[in-house]
């Protein structure tokens, strides 16, 4: 049984960055693929874009020290001539994060990967989409056509998908909260509580799916750490819970992004999500966001209308879609 959708956001005629926020919402936020580099390259040279060297200009600094915070434990030969190390691809216009492709190459987990197919150790590299939930900023539908492509080959097999929900919690997320919320979040947190700044981590998880569970000021992240301006300060109380979702992309079964939303694998993991909200304190959260998503992802030729043009993301573009007999994708929760 189809879950009815519910609307969530302001019409049409409020367009205020307040009111544009989606509490309550669930998304998915940041995708990490991996590919054989020579194949993404190619690739990324037929859709008519390139790859770069990122610049202190573009918003991918916090991404890839993420990705590359891998530690190499292994003493390899060559070590100097396989540091870890980023690529961009400039995928529209626009500024924010989700308008750029980031390729890492070197890390241990890729070398982990091109041993277990005997290939060279710089054969494999990861993709990720990042920022792909971020209600305050526009993601331009030319970056979303371009997503939509590569998320597409089955050869390119999903590593990790941040699944995002927003919400309101007007307590600060400071260190005199990791008690409770590790107890809260009991069993995911048998492994312990990291608290820094103004979020909550678990890292260390003993699940099949869930590899990590983040819960922060998001609020004070956009305005303090990115520095963005205009938001209202009635928003003080967004927060957001990230939960990511990994894979074993050494197995066969693994077919990508496409195939594995489609599958009962990914109900099931969002079964494990509204867990872990749950128990976290959110509750009644929507879908409609996340179904918009995906259909875009899934079917890009609906972004191609006339009205969708300028921006993914916008109050418009999903009170549209909510009203439209558009449906390649349902959520059957």
């Amino acid at each position: 049984m189809t879950k009815m959708l519910k609307v969530n956001y302001p019409s049409v005629t409020d367009l205020s960055l307040e009111s544009s926020i989606m509490y309550q919402q669930q998304g998915i936020d940041t995708i990490q693929l991996i590919a054989k580099y020579e194949t993404v390259v190619k690739m990324v040279e037929r859709m008519g874009l390139s790859v770069t060297t990122p610049n202190k200009n573009t918003p991918l600094t916090e991404a890839i020290e993420k990705i590359e915070e891998q530690k190499e434990s292994k003493k390899r030969l060559k070590r100097e001539a396989f540091k870890p190390c980023s690529e961009m691809v400039k995928l529209s216009k626009g500024k924010s994060l989700s308008n750029y492709m980031i390729i890492s190459r070197n890390t241990p987990l890729l070398f982990e990967v091109a041993g277990h197919h005997k290939k060279a150790k710089d054969t494999f590299c990861m993709i990720t989409f990042a920022g792909l939930h971020q209600p305050s900023k526009k993601i331009e539908s030319e970056a979303m056509k371009h997503i939509s492509k590569i998320l597409k080959r089955k050869t390119f097999k999903l590593y990790s998908l941040d699944v995002a929900i927003d919400t309101k919690d007007y307590r600060n997320i400071t260190h005199n909260r990791k008690g409770a919320f590790k107890d809260n979040l009991n069993p995911y947190s048998k492994g312990g509580v990291i608290s820094k700044g103004s979020s909550l981590y678990i890292n260390e998880i003993d699940h099949e799916s869930i590899n990590r569970i983040l819960y922060y000021d998001k609020y004070l992240k956009q305005t303090k750490h990115h520095k963005q301006g205009g938001i209202n300060a009635n928003l003080r109380s967004w927060k957001r819970l990230e939960i990511t979702l990994t894979f074993d992309v050494t197995k066969k079964q693994n077919k990508g992004f496409i195939n594995y939303i489609e599958s009962i694998n990914f109900i099931d993991d969002l079964y494990e999500v509204e867990a872990v909200a749950g128990l976290a304190g959110i509750k009644n959260y929507d879908n409609d966001f996340l179904v918009y998503q995906l259909n875009s992802l899934i079917d890009n030729r609906f972004m191609n209308n006339h009205e969708s043009k300028e921006q993914f993301n916008s109050v418009q573009s999903l009170e549209r879609f909510n009203f439209s007999d558009f449906r390649r994708y349902l959520l059957p929760i």
